[in-house]
């Protein structure tokens, strides 16, 4: 791995990675599309060679935050609501969990 594309991931795309768990779900289309855009630009540029989208760093940081609180030992398991059968009988957006969402967004 080049220096140049450490530093890049380093820089960049962990700054990335730490905000989405937050902020992920209240991006627009117009905005992971500039991010997007970066990212292929960045890659174009040869700063890095590393080829990925917004949608796997979503995916991926979905499923780091929900992966350890999932398992049955984690101490915040038994405070998540019980499992959707929502999500297993229609086509849904895809989540990194398969929990109900018990409270509406304000």
């Amino acid at each position: 791995m080049s220096s140049l594309n450490v530093v890049f991931t380093a820089l960049v795309v962990s700054r990335i990675e730490h905000v989405l768990p937050s902020f992920s779900g209240f991006l627009s289309q117009a905005n992971i599309d500039r991010l997007n855009a970066a990212l292929r630009k960045a890659r174009r540029w040869g700063i890095t060679d590393i080829d990925i989208s917004m949608q796997d760093l979503i995916e991926r940081s979905d499923s780091r935050l929900f992966s350890k609180v999932q398992s049955g030992s984690h101490c915040l398991n038994q405070l998540l609501p019980p499992p959707s059968l929502a999500s297993q009988i229609y086509d849904l957006h895809p989540r990194g969990h398969t929990h109900v969402h018990t409270r509406p967004f304000r």
